[in-house]
């Protein structure tokens, strides 16, 4: 299935609240790539940061200089903490 991203919000401290055509949304945290440096190391700048725009057709988000992270990747990631982990038993 591909996700459709419908709205893009920064937050403070690296995170993006994203809302999904599928009527989902969750709070992507992008800390941890920007600690990575390199080239993105630019989203430690909240006011590059705040720059976010979704892209074409919803399938992506990203910022100035090709920056780009796609839809159904972020999806996964705001939603993995609602997944019931492969190992986990049924009480």
């Amino acid at each position: 299935m591909f996700h459709v991203i419908t709205a893009a919000i920064p937050e403070p401290g690296c995170k993006v609240r994203l809302t999904f055509s599928d009527g989902t949304s969750g709070l992507a945290d992008f800390a941890p790539v920007a600690v990575q440096g390199g080239v993105f190391a630019k989203l430690r700048d909240p006011q590059f940061f705040a720059q976010v725009t979704i892209g074409d057709r919803g399938r992506s988000i990203e910022w100035p200089g090709e920056l780009d992270f796609c839809a159904d990747a972020l999806w996964q990631e705001c939603h993995q903490r609602d997944a019931v982990p492969a190992n986990a038993k049924a009480s």
